[in-house]
C-alpha cells in the first residue's frame, strides 16, 4: 500500500482503490505490484523537507525517461525483500533563535567542518556524504546586512546636514531681525551690556 503524488496519479491516470499499479526493477527487471490507498500534494515544494527528493516534490520528472514519485508507504514495507535496497538520506535544521552576527563566522566555519567529519564518520558506512548551503546563506545575509548599514549611514548623515542647514537658516533669519531691534535699542539709549543681557536671556 503506498500514496502517490497527486500530479503523478493525474499524469498515470490512477487513484486510490483503483487499478493496481505494477513497478518494475530496471536493474532486475523484478515486478511489484503495489496497491494506491492516497494522494498527496506537497503544501510548499520549497520547504527544506523536499530536498531530499530527487524530483523536489513535483511529483514527476523528464529527462532522457519519465520518473514519478516518490511512493510513501510504511516501514514494514521497505523493510520487506520485495524493496531494493537505496540509499537513506537526513535532512538537519537547526534554530536560530540565539544566532547574532558576532557568531556567524564562527557558525560557517563549524557548518562545513561538520559536513566534512560526518561525510568521514564510520558509521555511517562507506560512500557517505554531507553537504550544508549555511555558509553560503550566512555569506549573503553578511552582505545584506552590510548594505543595510551602509543604507542607514548615508540617510543618518543627509539627515544632519539637513538638520545643520536648517539650524543655520534659522540663525541668519534670526540675527537679520536681532540687528535691527538691537539698533533700535541702542538708538533709544540701552547700553551694550544690557543687549547683550536680553540677548542671553531670549537665548535661554
Amino acid at each position: 500500500r503506498v500514496a502517490l503524488p497527486e500530479s503523478a496519479a493525474a499524469a498515470l491516470r490512477l487513484a486510490p482503490g483503483g487499478e493496481p499499479l505494477t513497478l518494475t526493477d530496471r536493474a532486475t527487471d523484478r515486478a511489484l505490484t503495489v496497491e494506491i490507498t492516497g494522494l498527496y500534494r506537497p503544501a510548499d515544494t520549497s520547504a527544506p523537507y523536499w530536498l531530499l527528493d530527487e524530483l523536489g516534490g513535483r511529483g514527476q520528472r523528464t529527462v532522457d525517461f519519465t520518473t514519478y514519485g516518490p511512493l510513501l508507504t510504511g516501514p514494514k514495507a521497505l523493510a520487506a525483500p520485495l524493496v531494493a535496497p537505496g540509499p537513506t538520506g537526513w535532512l538537519a535544521t537547526a534554530d536560530y533563535a540565539a544566532l547574532d552576527t558576532s557568531t556567524t563566522d564562527a557558525l560557517a566555519r563549524a557548518a562545513t567542518a561538520g559536513a566534512a567529519r560526518l561525510a568521514e564518520d564510520p558509521a555511517l558506512g562507506p560512500g557517505a556524504s554531507a553537504e550544508t548551503g549555511l555558509p553560503q546563506v550566512l555569506e549573503r545575509s553578511e552582505r545584506a546586512l552590510t548594505v543595510s548599514r551602509t543604507t542607514l549611514l548615508v540617510v543618518a548623515l543627509q539627515l544632519v546636514l539637513l538638520a545643520g542647514y536648517a539650524l543655520l537658516l534659522v540663525a541668519r533669519l534670526l540675527s537679520t531681525e536681532r540687528a535691527g531691534e538691537t539698533g533700535l535699542l541702542l538708538a533709544r539709549g540701552a547700553s551694550r551690556r544690557r543687549v547683550a543681557a536680553l540677548a542671553a536671556v531670549e537665548a535661554l
